[in-house]
């Protein structure tokens, strides 16, 4: 059921001219029926989006804290890559990402960064007289596992020189 919201009066800031007045009116107006437009969540068919596997654990495990460390980040988006690799709408939900562009959080498995480089990888499959190459992504990739030991050898390497 569409519901409709009245708006009586319309608290202005002092100062504002009657041109200022005007468009701030109809701005909270346009609001007003774009919020009356929204169904409450409970109502909203989202298929794919009810059966993956993030809906079922806690959500800050795929968007990240306003000040987060590093070693945090790292471990929070290795807890979300590992719900990510067992979902069953995991390509789904990537290609959702991809489409939109989704600017935050773990979304089919890859992080913001891992997601601007599949986009581009696809565009550069896309030149003029190819067929975009739509290729499922591996979480946890064997040249990240290499970037990690490189890292941890590098680590230890200034241990020993200290």
């Amino acid at each position: 059921m569409m519901g409709f919201v009245a708006i009586k009066e319309v608290a202005f800031p002092l100062g504002l001219s009657d041109e200022e007045r005007v468009d701030l009116r109809f701005r909270t107006m346009r609001e007003a029926r774009t919020a009356a437009r929204i169904p409450p969540i409970a109502e909203l068919k989202l298929g794919w989006q009810e059966r993956g596997l993030c809906q079922s654990g806690d959500a800050t495990v795929f968007f990240a804290p306003d000040s987060e460390r590093i070693r945090e980040r790292e471990k929070r988006e290795m807890a979300a890559k590992r719900v990510c690799a067992e979902c069953p709408v995991r390509q789904q939900c990537l290609e959702h990402a991809l489409a939109l562009p989704e600017q935050f959080g773990i979304w089919g498995g890859l992080t913001e960064l891992e997601r601007a480089e599949e986009s581009r990888r696809r565009r550069g499959a896309a030149a003029p007289g190819r067929a975009p190459v739509v290729v499922p992504i591996r979480i946890g990739a064997q040249r990240d596992r290499g970037f990690a030991e490189t890292q941890a050898q590098e680590r230890e390497d200034a241990e020993v020189a200290a």
